[in-house]
């Protein structure tokens, strides 16, 4: 029998505000329900996309990543902002434009033309967004 105090459901989503800037409705839910299974969720979260710790010499750059996690966003039914969230993340570890329309392109052979336009669209309402934002929009 394990008699490890369970961990605490809202200070597990504290640190991932702390770490991420947001928490999303599913981390809520696993707060509530299962707080233990969100602590171990968290960790290996951060610790593959290189929130905590940071990864060593020779690992798999942040930018790819983060890449990674937009392509597979955009061959499941997920919302846009899912997809653009990895992306901006991407760009600000340093992924080109360049890069991620070839990510994108990479998904044709494994995923199909619609897991392809998919990424596509986030790039482009990500620049819709950027070209909104600085009209004053």
């Amino acid at each position: 029998m394990n008699s490890k105090t369970p961990p605490d459901g809202q200070a597990i989503l504290q640190r991932i505000r702390d770490r991420r800037g947001h928490v999303w409705p599913l981390h809520e839910l696993m707060a509530e329900l299962d707080p233990g299974f969100l602590d171990i969720f968290d960790e290996a979260y951060c610790y593959t996309l290189g929130f905590e710790p940071a990864p060593v010499d020779g690992s798999l750059a942040v930018k790819y990543r983060e890449l990674i996690c937009a392509c597979a966003c955009a061959m499941a039914p997920v919302p846009i902002e899912v997809t653009i969230h990895h992306l901006e993340r991407a760009y600000k570890a340093g992924l080109t434009e360049r890069e991620a329309i070839e990510g994108f392109h990479s998904l044709l052979i494994p995923a199909g033309g619609i897991a392809l336009s998919n990424g596509v669209r986030a790039m482009l309402k990500m620049r819709e967004d950027a070209a909104a934002h600085a009209a004053g929009n």
